[in-house]
């Protein structure tokens, strides 16, 4: 697959999630596996991007993102907030939680 040009914004918010996505993942008491199977990756996938073995696209960042809102590990506050108005800015629209 096509690995598309990222601005810099993106390329830090995707390694912000990153880093994030165990705390995120324990929270919600999600496994890799149920991860992937809800934006289409595969267990292994997961786990390779949470080590930083394969890369995490846009497309996927936008998946985990909205996943991660919907069963409510995003706060309406702090960093969640911030990652969540700069996300929006960039799609050129209006993520809520």
């Amino acid at each position: 697959m096509p690995q598309f040009v990222q601005t810099e914004q993106q390329k830090e918010l995707i390694e912000s999630l990153v880093r994030d996505l165990p705390a995120y993942r324990k929270k919600l008491h999600m496994s890799q596996a149920e991860l992937g199977d809800a934006v289409g990756k595969s267990r292994q996938k997961i786990s390779e991007m949470e080590r930083g073995a394969a890369p995490l696209g846009w497309d996927t960042y936008l998946a985990i993102l909205l996943v991660l809102g919907a069963r409510g590990a995003l706060e309406s506050r702090g960093g969640d907030a911030e990652r969540l108005a700069l996300t929006s800015k960039l799609i050129g629209g209006r993520i809520r939680l």
